[in-house]
């Protein structure tokens, strides 16, 4: 009996050992970082100067981290549009934590500078459907041009709630009569940029301070839209 109890005893301590020595380091506990900007997560910035990153700070627990910090930019002050900054650092443990900054490079005194009201009419070779009103972003760029942040006034960003790849933004320029051509426009996810139909005019009316726009994706010639742009508000 006392050699089977002994026996035991050994094959239990062999498996306690055995099981410790295999879970040695597999599981740990680590401090992620913590992030936080030093002002605005949307900063706009004036065309033309010296572009000051206002940065960010990290802490690994109470341990400031900051100096730590990698800096991804892609912002160039010296032309117009919508740029990113992307803050990433490592804690002790190799663990990466990272946030993100937008710049918008404009020039202060253009005179449609503002968040717009949008709404849109749809017409899909005979049907008419309508959505808004949606926020719209526009700022001016030079040489009278302006971004804007949505050519379809956000019917499939957030109308159908798809989201910024959906979203068809791209610059364009007033023309002295108050009509819009199109200069630039970037792709969505499907693949195809946002234009200017080629038969409706695209219009600013000074007066009511009301942007018109009639666009279509480049592959659709029969699904047309209509975004008016009315009630601007200041950017900052």
């Amino acid at each position: 009996m006392k050699k089977i109890i002994l026996m035991t005893l050994a094959f239990v301590a062999f498996v306690f050992t055995s099981c410790e020595k295999e879970s040695l380091g597999v599981s740990r506990v680590t401090t992620y970082a913590t992030m936080e900007l030093n002002g605005p997560e949307e900063l706009f910035w004036p065309l033309n100067s010296t572009f000051v990153d206002p940065g960010c700070k990290a802490f690994e627990g109470t341990t400031d981290i900051s100096g730590n910090i990698e800096v991804i930019s892609n912002v160039n002050a010296t032309k117009g549009g919508k740029y990113s900054i992307t803050y990433k650092v490592k804690n002790s443990d190799g663990f990466y934590a990272q946030t993100s900054r937008t710049v918008y490079v404009y020039e202060p005194s253009a005179p449609l500078n503002g968040y717009y009201q949008s709404r849109i009419r749809r017409n899909n070779n005979g049907t008419i459907a309508n959505r808004g009103p949606f926020t719209i972003l526009v700022f001016g760029v030079g040489n009278d041009q302006y971004w804007i942040e949505d050519l379809l006034g956000g019917w499939y960003n957030y109308g159908s709630g798809y989201g910024p790849a959906y979203a068809g933004p791209g610059i364009i320029k007033l023309n002295s009569d108050n009509t819009f051509e199109i200069v630039s426009a970037e792709r969505l996810a499907w693949g195809y940029p946002c234009i200017l139909t080629e038969n409706t005019v695209s219009t600013y009316d000074p007066s009511t301070k009301t942007i018109v726009l009639n666009t279509r994706m480049e592959d659709t010639p029969k699904m047309l839209f209509t975004v008016t742009l009315t009630n601007p508000q200041p950017l900052n």
